[in-house]
């Protein structure tokens, strides 16, 4: 994939896991779940539209090596939480793999987080 492509791919993939992540069965899925979950949760959405608006607001002759470098953990990550959002029920998976790709992300535009995007 050429690097727009794969900079597309990403975005459409960041921006589907924040909606699904601010809808109504995400917040049945959360109700009774431990605090530390809710608290991850609600974390990750949030640096999940950071790196979604800051990867949106790059410029692509900026980051086009970079995400050439990183198109397989990109793609990987991308195939992964958007098999993770098919069932919002496994919050925790959806957690760990929007948490995944957000890393990966994080090695293509800089991004300002806590622990969430550390790495």
């Amino acid at each position: 994939m050429t690097p727009e492509e794969i900079k597309k791919a990403t975005l459409r993939s960041l921006q589907e896991a924040v909606t699904k992540m601010m809808s109504p069965e995400w917040d049945l899925y959360l109700d009774g779940k431990p605090r530390d979950v809710v608290e991850k949760a609600g974390m990750t959405l949030l640096a999940t539209q950071r790196a979604r608006l800051r990867l949106e607001n790059a410029e692509l002759a900026e980051i086009a090596e970079k995400l050439s470098q990183n198109e397989k953990d990109l793609t990987d990550g991308k195939t992964n939480l958007d098999k993770a959002l098919s069932d919002l029920k496994n919050v925790q998976m959806v957690l760990d793999t929007a948490s995944a790709l957000l890393k990966v992300v994080g090695r293509v535009v800089a991004i300002a987080a806590g622990g969430t995007l550390g790495g």
